[in-house]
């Protein structure tokens, strides 16, 4: 089997069989939930983010409990909840010239923090690295935060309550500086001369107005 062959029957393997494309854990050392809860909520999150960015719209919603009376939802780019079972289904079922607007999302979950408030019910944070193109515009990149509540549902757990958290303007613009700043900085920089005190004469310009 040559080398082309390998790598095609790679990536096949990868699609078809290795499910979302998320390979390495995001559960942060602040996790208290025991292990195999926490692993479970850590699979239901990387399943939402590969739905939305698979653009299976319809699907996002299979992981949301479907006994749950009131279930909220607020997305960064709403002003108000969407709550109830009603207000899901018309949110994950948009129409479709909406979604024909929609070119490419990529969603990247991580540092994810879940905690047990009782056997059944859950809650985790964690933060979202998103992608966005819409048709005719610039792609966007985007950081937010997550807070999200679950409910166990045999052997698995699904959402109940979900909330995007957006930053203040001036903190998300701090938050892009420091985002900027080049890899390996401070540590592999030239060293800074801390002995020079600042008292060198600065040169000032000609007084052009006293020769005339």
């Amino acid at each position: 089997m040559n080398s082309q062959v390998k790598r095609f029957v790679a990536i096949l393997l990868m699609v078809f069989v290795a499910g979302p494309a998320f390979a390495k854990s995001i559960l942060h050392s602040e996790t208290t939930a025991p292990k195999k809860d926490a692993k479970q909520i850590e699979k239901i999150v990387f399943e939402w983010a590969d739905k939305f960015n698979r653009g299976d719209w319809v699907k996002i919603q299979d992981t949301w409990d479907p006994d749950e009376v009131q279930p909220m939802y607020l997305g960064e780019e709403r002003d108000r909840w969407v709550i109830g079972q009603e207000g899901l289904d018309s949110y994950f079922n948009p129409p479709a010239f909406a979604r024909s607007l929609m070119e490419s999302v990529n969603i990247e979950p991580y540092r994810l923090r879940v905690r047990l408030v009782s056997d059944e019910i859950a809650i985790a944070t964690w933060e979202n690295s998103l992608d966005f193109k819409i048709k005719n515009r610039p792609a966007i990149q985007d950081d937010y935060r997550v807070n999200a509540f679950f409910r166990k549902k045999g052997d698995t757990w699904m959402f109940i309550h979900y909330a995007e958290l957006a930053m203040a303007a001036m903190t998300y613009m701090e938050h892009l500086y420091r985002k900027g700043v080049s890899e390996g900085f401070p540590e592999n920089a030239m060293p800074y001369d801390k002995g020079w005190d600042g008292a060198v004469e600065i040169p000032t310009e000609p007084d052009l107005e006293s020769d005339m």
